[in-house]
C-alpha cells in the first residue's frame, strides 16, 4: 500500500503454487472516486513469482500481456523499487502506472510473527511494515499524482495455512497532523493461536504491540461504515471502493473483499491519546478453501 492525503494505491502478487494472481486498485481520497481497479490470474513460473525473503529484500514479479509488476531491491543501490504498469495495448501508454522508491534500510522496524496454526494448518510467517517514506508517482489515463511525502506499507506472508481459512484484517498507513508517520495492523482469525497476536501500531520510529481486536461490519453491505475496536483502539472506517474476488472451483473457493478508504477515531497509549482523522487504509474480509 502507498498513500498520501490525495491518493491511495493497494497492490498484491500472490503465488499459491498451483495458480497465481495479482491486482491493483487506486482511489482519489479527496473526491472519493475510483481511479483504477483490475486483477489478473496466471501460472507461477519464470515470469510470475514471489520470493522467499520478506521486507525490503522481498522480490515479486507478475508479467503477462498487458500487465507488469516488479518489486525488489535495486542492485548496487540501497533502495527498494516498486513498479506496476497496466496496458490496454502492448505498444501503447500504460492506462495505470505506479513507481515508488524506498530507502534501504528504512525506519520504523518491521513486525514479524511466526505462528502455529489450528486445524490442519502447520505454520505461517508474516511480516508487516508501515510508515515507510515512499516518494514516487501514480499515473492514470487523465492525471498524475505526486507521491511526495507518501508513506508505504508491506504485507509479506508465507505459510502452510489450514485448508479452510477465514479472517478479518485492517491496515492503515499515513501521517498525523504533526507530521509523524503512523501505521496500524489489526487482524482477527489468523496468526492468533496460543495467544499470539500480529496487532501493532507504528508511530514514528516506534513499534508498539496492540491487544485483541474486534471487527463490526455488515457482510451483506460492506460499503456501510465498519468499526474496528480493541482495548486501545476505537476506529471507524468509511469505504470508498471495494475490490472483490469471488471464485468457486468446487475444490477451491475464494471470498475476498478488500475495502480501501479512510479511518478516523482514537488510539490510546499510556503517554498520549492519538486522534486519527482521514487516515488511508484497508479493511478485509476473507474466507478461503485453498
Amino acid at each position: 500500500m502507498v498513500a498520501t492525503g490525495d491518493v491511495a494505491v493497494v497492490f498484491s502478487v500472490a503465488d499459491l503454487t498451483y495458480t497465481a494472481n495479482a491486482f491493483v486498485f487506486a482511489v482519489n481520497l479527496i473526491s472519493k472516486t475510483l481511479l483504477f481497479d483490475h486483477g489478473w490470474m496466471g501460472v507461477p513460473g519464470p515470469w510470475i513469482s514471489v520470493g522467499n525473503r520478506p521486507g525490503l529484500n522481498a522480490a515479486a514479479r507478475f508479467v503477462m500481456p498487458g500487465v507488469r509488476f516488479a518489486l525488489g531491491p535495486e542492485e548496487h543501490a540501497r533502495r527498494y523499487r516498486i513498479q506496476v504498469e497496466s496496458y490496454r495495448k502492448p505498444w501503447g501508454k500504460p492506462v495505470f502506472a505506479l513507481k515508488v522508491q524506498l530507502a534501504h534500510p528504512a525506519e520504523p522496524p518491521p513486525l514479524t510473527v511466526i505462528a502455529p496454526l489450528a486445524g490442519d494448518g502447520i505454520v505461517n510467517v508474516t511480516q508487516k511494515w508501515a510508515g515507510l517514506p515512499s516518494p514516487g508517482c501514480v499515473t492514470t489515463k487523465t492525471q498524475t499524482f505526486s507521491l511526495e511525502g507518501a508513506t508505504a506499507g508491506f504485507d509479506y506472508t508465507d505459510g502452510y495455512l489450514a485448508r479452510h481459512t477465514a479472517w478479518q484484517w485492517a491496515f492503515a498507513n499515513g501521517r498525523l497532523s504533526d507530521g509523524r508517520t503512523i501505521g496500524l495492523n489489526l487482524a482477527k482469525g489468523i496468526n492468533d493461536a496460543n495467544g499470539l497476536k500480529e496487532n501493532a501500531l507504528w508511530l514514528g520510529s516506534r513499534l508498539i504491540p496492540m491487544g485483541p481486536v474486534g471487527f463490526h461490519f455488515d457482510a451483506d453491505h460492506p460499503m456501510d461504515p465498519w468499526r474496528v475496536e480493541a482495548e486501545q483502539v476505537e476506529l471507524h472506517f468509511e469505504p470508498i471502493h471495494i475490490h472483490r474476488e469471488e471464485r468457486d472451483y468446487k475444490l477451491v473457493k475464494s471470498h475476498f473483499l478488500q475495502a480501501l478508504g479512510l479511518f478516523k477515531g482514537t488510539v490510546r497509549l499510556p503517554e498520549e491519546s492519538i486522534s486519527i482523522e482521514n487516515l488511508p487504509g484497508v479493511t478485509e474480509d476473507q474466507n478461503i478453501l485453498w
